[in-house]
This record gives structure tokens, C-alpha cells and sequence, in this order.
């Protein structure tokens, strides 16, 4: 029997698909995405509803799906986090149900421990063969690591593959093999490639995120962690891809050879693999048209499933157990430490976790970025609207204004001291507050609704904070 169906609405139908069920989705096809709003347009359809969906993650390639929350079709989403689109339409009320946000280890976790159950999932693919074996390395809408989807492959009842480069010849590599795809459907696109990846990621040009790049490079630099065997995660932001650029010439200089980076792969860590100074990628999320190419072409860049990247409970321990350090961002941080990525300073649910707890968590060293202020409102905050990491896995806060180190962690102590010795702006967080409040003003406190709509899950399945709706 065939697997190849001419359409989503047959395939859907083959797989039993019934009010009320779960499905799933990948995030990789980012503002390009066009599957995501056609599966649920074909679910409105069929006349199901009150399904749920439990997808990687949400861009902008979704915001579709509101007129499908507000007709009942889709009763909850079950994301890493929400685009402001997404987000408003859960806190004004439109979602039937309260909504859980994991990290990118606490979704694989669930499905290997049954707490998330997926009935149907749907994977996006660029090349799929017509026994099911599939990638995204090749065709014209490569996208490169379906790291996400693996899980969901291994796990989901039924698995759907829907592609635009469907392949008479087998498919080589195999990224999601035969024996996990029920159904494979062919269509005429995926996504808009201009949407779902860039030609580059860039550094930023801003003088005040340079430098705080520059401080946070010199950061690793004295830390201890800058050393042969290093592990590394720099995320693709703009102030990341500086640091990045900054460890490539330090490392040079120094003869440093690291042994791996990981997580979302962007161009500037394969210009570290390429030159020698890192000997392994892990991929899980590829995010550049270079990174697509390296990982297809070069047999040191590793496509990872996201139970090996960052589950808490995978055998043998994540990936992310063996970094030195990690770089990541937030909306806020208190003075406590916690950070805020899911929420804005005014409550409004813009983004999402991601891999940041895992990393933070698994990091030696864990050094969150983020200016002092944006239009003029604080970044260090008493407490963050939305606990999304907390202060026992932060170590560094860096902003233009200076650097405040987490002393409330014993480990951090001797990094205190090797920091201010170094001649580094180090300071008391609350002094750091006092003197960008000085700029800035003390914000007013940000009045929330009384209606919990979300839940924040830390990676061992405990309640970490709730989103609440908008006030009115």
C-alpha cells in the first residue's frame, strides 16, 4: 500500500483524526510557514473541533490559526511560547482552555514520559521519498535540522509528512526514516523560503549592544571556561554573533581549539568549526542558509533530535549538561536574578523559552545580554512579571552599564573576584538598578488580570509561574 495521499484532507481522514485530539506541528518553517494554517484550515473543514495542538514552538508564520481559536476549532495550544499575535489572543480570553509553555527539553521529556500525548503529527519536510524516508537538507525549501520533529516522529499515534519535494529515488541522509511515517502528502509549497530562512544572521551594528558584547566576551575570556575542550551555546542574536566573532579572534590568537558548539546553528559557528576551532556542531535548529549547507555537507555538523539536545531525563544526560557556557537574552531580570523572556515589561505575552532554562540550567556558566533599559524602561526589575528561568541558574547579567554577578551562588564567588580583577565594570545588581533608574525613572507596577491563561513548566514538570490575562 501506497503511503503517498493526494491531500491533507485524505490523509488527516486515514489517521482517524476526531474532535477533541491532539496534534502536532514543527516551528523551523519560522515567518514562512503556510502548513500550519492550511492543517487547520482543513480540520475547520472537516467539521472537527476543539483540538488541540502541541507544537515545537510559534512564529509568526502561525498568527493564521486566530480566527481558528476564536471558532472553536482549536480549544489550546501547548507551545515553547507565543508570538504577541498569539500571545494577546490567549490573554484577551479566545483560547477555551488554559495553555502550557515548555522548554525544548521538557516537550521531548513529555512525550517519552506520556505526560504529552500527541495523536497526529504533522511534519513539514523539503524531500521525502515515497516510503516516508524524509530530510530538510535538500530541495528548494531546505531548512536544514528537524530536531524538533524527530520526537515527534518517534512519538505521535500517527504521523503525517507533507512535502513540496517529494523524490522518485531514495532519500539520502535520512533524517526521519520510513518505519515512523504513516502518510506522506504532496503539495505545491511548504512555505515561502524568503520567510523561513536567511541568507545571513548579522552582527549587530549597534554601539551599545557592541559593547556589550565586547564586555561579555571578555567575561568568558577571564573566566577560566575559554580553555581547549570548551563547550559552547552563543545563540543567534545579534549581540551573540559579536560575542562569536570575538571568541573566533580570541581563540585564534590564543590557539584554543573548542570541542563543541551547539543548539541553534548559525553561520558564525561553522566559520568556528571550519577554521578548527570547534570539532563538533550539534544541531537542532539550523538558522542560516550557511548553516543549512554545512550541516548537508560537512560530517562534524550533527543533526540532534531535542531529547538528546536538552531533555532532563534522557539516558546518560542532555547535551546541554556539557556546556561551559551559555549566552542568552530576556525582557527582564530581577534583582534575584530571574529572568523574563515569555513576557514584556507590561505583561503582554510576545515570546517564548525555547532552550533557555535547558541551557541555563545545564551551563557552567550561564551569562544572560540585554541593554540596561529599552525606551526608557528598566531591565532590572524588583520581580519579573513571568519567572521563564530562574535566578539559581543565572550566573552574569551583562548590560552597557556594567556587570552584576550572581554572589548568591557559592560557585560564583571565585568568578566575582577573577572579573573585578580584570579591571570589568563589576557590580552589585542592586547598585546596577539604582544607577539605570536614575536614567530611566522607577517604573509604576504593572497591574495583570485575574485570570490564569498559561502555566510556565519547568524541565521536571513542575509549575514554574502562570501568565495572567491582560488587565482591563
Amino acid at each position: 500500500m501506497s503511503k503517498i495521499v493526494k491531500t491533507l484532507k485524505e490523509a488527516i481522514s486515514l489517521c482517524g483524526l476526531e474532535s477533541g485530539m491532539t496534534i502536532s506541528f514543527h516551528h523551523n518553517l519560522r515567518g514562512g510557514d503556510t502548513i500550519a494554517g492550511e492543517i487547520v484550515k482543513t480540520i475547520d473543514e472537516m467539521g472537527l473541533g476543539h483540538i488541540k495542538i502541541a507544537p515545537s514552538s510559534l512564529l509568526t508564520g502561525h498568527d493564521v490559526l486566530v480566527p481558528y481559536i476564536k471558532n472553536r476549532t482549536i480549544s489550546r495550544i501547548d507551545p515553547s511560547g507565543f508570538t504577541p499575535i498569539l500571545g494577546e489572543a490567549l490573554q484577551r480570553g479566545f483560547f477555551e482552555e488554559v495553555c502550557t509553555m515548555r522548554t525544548h527539553g521538557t516537550r521531548p521529556r513529555d512525550m517519552e514520559n506520556g505526560t504529552l500525548k500527541i495523536d497526529v503529527a504533522f511534519i513539514a519536510v523539503s524531500c521525502c521519498d515515497k516510503w516516508g524516508n524524509c530530510n530538510a537538507l535538500t530541495g528548494r525549501s531546505a531548512f536544514g535540522s528537524l530536531g524538533y520533529s524527530i520526537m515527534d516522529a518517534r512519538h505521535a499515534k500517527k504521523v503525517i509528512v507533507v512535502t513540496d519535494g517529494l523524490s522518485d529515488d531514495p532519500v539520502v541522509p535520512i533524517s526521519i526514516d520510513q518505519g515512523m511515517v504513516d502518510y506522506v502528502v504532496p503539495v505545491g509549497s511548504i512555505g515561502d523560503p524568503a520567510g523561513i530562512v536567511t541568507t545571513s544572521l548579522k552582527v549587530t551594528k549597534d554601539p551599545i549592544n557592541l559593547k556589550i558584547a565586547a564586555l561579555t566576551a571578555e567575561i568568558i575570556r577571564h573566566s577560566g571556561y575559554l580553555k581547549n575542550g570548551v563547550c559552547m551555546q552563543t545563540g543567534a542574536g545579534g549581540i551573540s554573533l559579536a560575542v562569536a566573532s570575538y571568541l573566533e579572534k580570541r581563540m585564534l590568537e590564543d590557539q584554543i581549539t573548542g570541542n563543541f558548539a551547539m543548539g541553534g546553528i548559525t553561520g558564525a559557528l561553522v566559520d568556528l568549526l571550519e577554521k578548527g576551532l570547534l570539532k563538533v556542531l550539534y544541531d537542532v535548529q539550523t538558522f542560516d542558509l550557511r548553516a543549512i549547507q554545512s550541516l548537508s555537507k560537512n560530517e562534524n555538523h550533527l543533526e540532534v533530535a531535542a531529547s538528546v539536545y536538552a531533555n532532563p531525563d534522557v539516558r546518560g544526560g542532555p547535551i546541554v549538561n556539557g556546556l561551559d557556557f551559555v549566552i542568552l537574552g530576556g525582557t527582564e531580570i530581577d534583582v534575584d536574578f530571574n529572568v523574563n523572556v515569555h513576557t514584556d515589561s507590561n505583561n503582554r505575552l510576545i515570546s517564548g523559552a525555547g532552550g533557555h532554562g535547558d541551557t541555563a540550567e545545564g551551563a557552567k556558566m550561564t551569562i544572560i545580554t540585554a541593554p540596561a533599559f529599552r525606551s526608557r524602561t528598566p531591565t532590572i526589575v524588583d520581580r519579573v512579571n513571568t519567572i521563564s528561568t530562574p535566578g539559581r541558574c543565572v550566573d552574569v547579567y551583562v548590560c552597557q552599564r556594567g556587570v552584576a554577578v550572581n554572589t548568591a551562588l557559592p560557585k560564583n564567588k571565585e568568578l566575582f573576584y577573577r572579573l573585578r580583577n580584570a579591571g570589568l565594570p563589576v557590580t552589585d545588581i542592586h547598585d546596577l538598578k539604582k544607577d539605570i533608574e536614575k536614567i530611566t525613572g522607577v517604573p509604576k507596577k504593572v497591574k495583570k488580570g485575574d485570570k490564569t491563561v498559561g502555566r510556565i513548566i519547568w524541565r521536571d514538570g513542575s509549575l514554574l509561574d502562570e501568565v495572567k490575562s491582560l488587565a482591563d
